[in-house]
């Protein structure tokens, strides 16, 4: 991968990070707007990588004594993806457009019918990036922070209720109704396939006897069918409860010890099978080192069980990956 793509991947994600940082701090009044600019910062940026890794022009050509210029957003946004009917660039259009018109507005708060259109762009970014760089998110944004953060209480938060009338001006109230309109229109013309463009929040609690199974339920809104599934947030510290020397004492246990699986071994392992990427396996918290779950405890047995000779295999090629 050449330098300049992978610069903009890491100031891409940069940006999608605080993009997820500022739209789920509810007392951040300026959420829309900085949400928007962010996140449309972010796909300009991945764009312009991907088309420079595969050999594509980011540049226009120079003039004499005028400054170099890059692609344009609208530019990278069709080279990319050349079908106007594409879900996500439908997506992230929607929400480009919302950017040029909110700046304009004074929105303290986000509306249920914008925050469907942000929730499905969250969603898209994190998919293009595996697609494109086979780079994960997880190691570095938590599965909750992904699951934005709403206002739950409807009503209040309704364009209909009396302070809301008061807090906004009419031009604003009317041009949020009828944008809000607009996305529901798309997305009920599209049909049941709406999760890339729009997800709708829908406030229904449901009363569950085992909490440990308790979901999200993002419905689509339209015909009220759950459309996607999220799991509530969970503490990394749960999910991933050991560290390396947990790991090597739970592999000796189930394995008996012999030959004695080490620190050596995790290394050569981490690096043979990329594991630092895999989210089901680990997860890296900012200020300190990786940790481990259960499932990868057990592929780790699994693996040597089948093959006796595992350890020995993932040490020599973990070798010749550090001496190429």
């Amino acid at each position: 991968m050449r330098r300049l793509t992978k610069n903009l991947i890491e100031n891409s994600i940069e940006a999608f990070i605080l993009a997820l940082e500022t739209v789920n701090r509810p007392s951040v009044k300026y959420r829309i707007e900085t949400f928007c600019f962010l996140f449309y910062n972010a796909w300009e940026l991945l764009m312009k990588a991907k088309l420079h890794n595969d050999g594509n022009k980011i540049f226009h050509r120079k003039k004499r004594k005028q400054p170099r210029r890059s692609l344009k957003f609208d530019e990278c946004l069709n080279r990319i993806f050349t079908s106007e009917s594409d879900l996500v660039k439908l997506n992230i259009k929607t929400i480009y457009d919302l950017r040029n018109n909110a700046t304009h507005l004074v929105i303290p708060f986000i509306p249920v019918g914008i925050m469907g259109l942000f929730q499905a762009g969250v969603l898209n970014y994190p998919k293009a990036l595996q697609d494109w760089f086979s780079i994960s998110l997880s190691s570095r944004v938590p599965l909750g922070m992904m699951v934005l953060v709403y206002d739950f209480d409807p009503e209040q938060y309704s364009l209909e209720y009396a302070k809301m009338k008061r807090r906004l001006s009419v031009e604003t109230i009317r041009w949020l109704t009828e944008f809000q309109q607009d996305i529901r229109n798309q997305a009920a013309s599209l049909g049941d396939n709406t999760q890339q463009f729009y997800i709708p929040v829908d406030f229904q609690l449901v009363i569950t006897k085992n909490p440990k199974k308790a979901d999200i339920a993002l419905s689509s809104g339209i015909s009220r069918e759950e459309a996607l599934i999220l799991e509530v947030p969970k503490s990394p510290d749960k999910m991933y409860p050991y560290r390396m020397k947990g790991v090597i004492q739970l592999v000796n246990q189930n394995l008996g010890g012999t030959p004695p699986f080490n620190q050596y071994d995790v290394r050569c392992i981490k690096r043979v099978y990329n594991v630092e990427s895999r989210a089901e396996f680990c997860y890296q918290p900012k200020f300190s080192s990786l940790q481990y779950n259960e499932k990868f405890v057990d592929w780790i047995v699994k693996q040597a069980t089948k093959k006796p000779d595992f350890f020995v295999h993932s040490r020599l090629k973990a070798k010749k990956i550090w001496s190429s």
